[in-house]
């Protein structure tokens, strides 16, 4: 009984015949799997950004939130600034009470009046930014301490005195003045604290002491030799013959 089982035939490949192979891919499918490489690496360094914080993250996601941070800033700003001018139309200019307050801002707010009428920026606008001049730099100079700041506010205070004495009457003008040079120098001690106009002194001592030079003089001592022995043809000479 022959129980062998013959192997199936293989089919002969011939040797010119190449193996088959895959089709290239196209533009679109290579522009896909780096677009899908690209992204997954975005998701990551997202994931990843609380993990390593503000040194360890992405440039990419510094500068986004940057530019997000800055534009919610301008946005609010702008609201302000907007708000603030609506909030001046909409003011009563006769103030009530004791008068102080009105006789410094009166005449800076008739003062706009007179002398914008001609340019293209309304009084009310200049008046807010008149406002918004004084707070910044009043708050950046108490702050911040920085000289830009503190020239502003000496501009600032310098302006505003020269307008209340152009536009107050006559007969008040030196009173409406001091009344302003007053409360600008009592708000001065808060803006420039810390200023002071002592000259600052310095001391340099400069040493022109030359250490002397250094001549090294190398002696070596040897002692004096020592005979013990002396030989002269294998025979030992000994003192007597060396005297004679």
């Amino acid at each position: 009984m022959n129980n062998t089982v013959p192997f199936p035939e293989q089919k002969r490949r011939d040797d010119n015949e190449q193996p088959a192979t895959s089709p290239p891919p196209t533009g679109w499918q290579r522009f896909a799997d780096r677009a899908v490489d690209w992204a997954g690496d975005r998701i990551e360094e997202i994931l990843d950004a609380p993990t390593y914080g503000w040194r360890g993250m992405a440039t990419w996601l510094k500068a986004l939130i940057i530019l997000t941070g800055s534009a919610l800033v301008l946005w609010a700003a702008w609201w302000g600034i907007t708000a603030l001018i609506s909030a001046v139309h909409a003011a009563e200019w006769q103030s009530q009470g004791t008068g102080l307050i009105a006789t410094m801002h009166q005449p800076v707010w008739d003062y706009l009046q007179t002398h914008t009428a001609e340019l293209p920026v309304s009084a009310t606008t200049a008046y807010t930014a008149w406002q918004l001049f004084g707070a910044a730099s009043f708050i950046a100079s108490w702050w911040l301490r920085a000289t830009g700041a503190r020239l502003t506010w000496a501009l600032w205070g310098a302006s505003t005195t020269g307008m209340i004495w152009a536009d107050s009457p006559a007969s008040g003008r030196t009173l409406a003045a001091g009344l302003a040079a007053l409360t600008w120098a009592a708000a001065s001690t808060l803006a420039l604290r810390g200023l002071t106009l002592r000259p600052s002194s310095f001391v340099h001592v400069h040493n022109d002491v030359q250490s002397p030079p250094v001549h090294v003089r190398p002696d070596i001592h040897l002692p004096k030799p020592v005979v013990e022995r002396v030989e002269i043809n294998g025979r030992e000479l000994r003192p007597a013959d060396r005297d004679n």
